[in-house]
């Protein structure tokens, strides 16, 4: 059935209204009725039978999946589990693959949040089986995977996952994807030691977001915690003047950032407590104090 794999490439792209769509142009009335419905009255579904409510009830799941997996409180954790895990066997009595290996990042996601690593872990491991087809599709399972092994503290197997990641977004994923893969390999570079690669990633991340805001602004945020994190990395490393100007940098996106939206303000706070500790650091006690106060009374205004 044609409409099959229509709707297993939308969703495994995240199109769920356009999979939606997808539907309504070749179904029967009554499944066009419930489709227009499906969102504000789910339980419609239950009004078909067969394959027409198998697609319907996939195609809310991976919504709701979706949905869930950008909030962070338990019960929309649990629910993004929920639907995915659903979503997932719905897919397999179909014979849809293509969007399954999103469907158990974004449970694995839910389910390290939740502190359920080893169930996460294993949803991981699903996913690489079923992605090995798609090199992208593969890519993204090894990048998120190897964030959970950071958060484990096996940084070892965490580096074997990102640098499998960044060979194939290197040469196949978009910018965005390449950025966030280089800024987590950073951070498992620093883990095990090998300084020149935090660099270099770091480098290449900042390169890339600086040519991403010039189309689309939003990535200004992910500019200024790159510049945070590599000033924070430079400080480490004593490399006083280069962290000064990166965590200077960021501050004066996030500043920017705060005018168009006050919960920036928090990270407005943090980074002049970031300069303010350099200074201190390198014995400028006056400029670590105003830094320090002027941090000090963001976080009162934060409160207010």
């Amino acid at each position: 059935m044609e409409i099959l794999d229509v709707v297993g490439r939308l969703i495994k792209e995240g199109k769920t209204i356009e999979a939606l769509e997808e539907v309504k142009k070749v179904a029967p009335e009554n499944v066009k009725i419930v489709a227009d419905e499906i969102f504000k009255n789910p339980e419609r579904v239950k009004e078909l039978d067969g394959i027409w409510r198998s697609i319907l009830t996939l195609i809310y799941l991976s919504y709701t999946s979706l949905y869930y997996i950008e909030r962070n409180d338990n019960r929309s954790l649990v629910n993004c589990v929920i639907s995915s895990t659903y979503a997932v066997k719905i897919c397999n009595e179909l014979g849809i693959v293509d969007p399954v290996p999103m469907l158990l990042r974004n449970a694995a996601r839910a389910l390290t949040l939740m502190g359920m690593t080893d169930r996460a872990e294993r949803m991981y491991q699903e996913a690489e089986k079923i992605a090995m087809r798609d090199p992208l599709e593969f890519a993204a399972v090894e990048n998120d995977y190897a964030t959970l092994l950071y958060s484990l503290k096996r940084y070892e197997e965490a580096l074997d996952k990102i640098e499998e990641a960044l060979k194939i977004r290197i040469s196949l994923g978009s910018d965005e994807v390449l950025a966030e893969t280089l800024v987590n390999a950073a951070e498992i570079y620093r883990k095990v030691g090998n300084y020149p690669m935090v660099d270099k990633c770091f480098r290449e991340a900042l390169k890339i977001y600086k040519n991403l805001i010039k189309e689309r602004e939003s990535f200004k945020f992910d500019l200024a915690v790159t510049l945070s994190n590599f000033g924070l990395f430079c400080k480490g490393r004593h490399q006083y003047s280069r962290a000064e100007k990166l965590l200077k940098e960021s501050l004066e996106i996030f500043e920017e950032l705060e005018k168009v939206d006050f919960e920036f303000s928090q990270f407005t706070a943090m980074t002049l407590k970031y300069i303010g500790d350099l200074y201190k650091e390198i014995g400028k006690f006056k400029e670590a104090n105003e830094y320090y106060r002027r941090s000090k009374e963001k976080f009162i205004e934060m409160m207010r």
